[in-house]
Formats: C-alpha cells, sequence, structure tokens
C-alpha cells in the first residue's frame, strides 16, 4: 500500500503559557519547525484572538502546518501534514514541543491517501512548482480501482489523559446603570 501523506496531530499539554499567547513566539516556531523539516515556505497566515489565544498555518509546498493555541489551558493543537518523502514531519514536531515548552506531549501519525498499487507513486507530476503551475491531468496515473473493494483502514484513537486546569476567577467590575424615566 502507498500513502500520499503523512499527518502528524501533536497535543500539547502543560506548555508556556506566555508563549502560546505570544504571536512573534507561536509563528516564528512554527516558520522555524517548518524550515527544520525542509519544507518550501509558500505562505504564512496567522491570527491573535482576543483576550488570548493564536491560530495559523504555515503552507508549505508539501501541504502545511497548523496551530491553534489555547494559553489560559496551557494546551496547543498542531497538525503537521506532509507529501512525499523529502520533509521530516517528525523533526518539525520535536521542535515545536520545545519550543513551547510542552511538559506532555501526543502524537499521532496518520496515512493520508492510502493507495492500493505495488509501483512507487509520483508524489508530483513533472512540471509542478510551489509556484502553483498547471499540470495537465493525463500526466498524473490513476489507479483502476472500484469503490466496493477499497479496505477501510482502522486506526486506533489515541487515549491521552487530559489534565485538569483551573481556570482563573476574574473578579466583575459593578458597574451602575443610570435609570432615564421613559415617557412621561
Amino acid at each position: 500500500m502507498q500513502a500520499l501523506g503523512r499527518h502528524l496531530l501533536l497535543e500539547l499539554f502543560d506548555c508556556d503559557a506566555e508563549a502560546l499567547n505570544s504571536l512573534e513566539t507561536v509563528k516564528a516556531s512554527m516558520v522555524e519547525a517548518a524550515k527544520r523539516a525542509q519544507a518550501t515556505i509558500v505562505d504564512v497566515v496567522f491570527h491573535e484572538f482576543n483576550p488570548f489565544g493564536i491560530s495559523g498555518v504555515v503552507v508549505i509546498a508539501e501541504s502545511h502546518l497548523a496551530i491553534h493555541t489555547w494559553p489560559e489551558y496551557r494546551y496547543a493543537a498542531v497538525d503537521v501534514f506532509s507529501c512525499g518523502d523529502v520533509l521530516q514531519p517528525q523533526t518539525a514536531a520535536t521542535y515545536l514541543v520545545e519550543q513551547l515548552g510542552a511538559a506532555r506531549a501526543s502524537v499521532v501519525e496518520l496515512q493520508r491517501g492510502i493507495f492500493l498499487q505495488a509501483a512507487p507513486m509520483p508524489h508530483k507530476p513533472a512540471g509542478a512548482r510551489a509556484t502553483g503551475a498547471k499540470v495537465p491531468a493525463a500526466t498524473v496515473p490513476v489507479a483502476k480501482v472500484p469503490v466496493a473493494r477499497l479496505p477501510v483502514a482502522r486506526v486506533p484513537v489515541a487515549r491521552v489523559p487530559v489534565a485538569r486546569v483551573p481556570v482563573a476567577r476574574v473578579p466583575v467590575a459593578r458597574v451602575p446603570v443610570a435609570r432615564v424615566p421613559v415617557g412621561g
């Protein structure tokens, strides 16, 4: 069996809350993780939420790295999706665990796009580039397999203990409401 890609799902617990709430730290860590994994970076998009949390994606020619942070829980969810044989997704995962200060981490790897063929599958047709060059569909080999005969991969779900983190109680300011008579 051949797979088109590897998808690492990272659960990062007990991280450095300040790192998870720093747009600069999260963005720099994700970009550096992509570089260390030998990825070709195409685009970088991150968003900082108010009051806290960051979501972002590093689009790479080989697929993507994505993150969502919850600093209030000291938790981050990370995806490292790679196609082909060049990218080293585990290198990116290890680097992110270190940079975000995760005391506990869980990594689940999924094989994506599993096909039943013995011959090596070309990752990208000749002529395809990160710039989005179009390649005629006729140059892409297509497996002729009846849908009814495709096996269903059963992937066990990893059971990860969930840490109970107390939520900080923030006092709410009481603001007097002005009462204005209506009509009269």
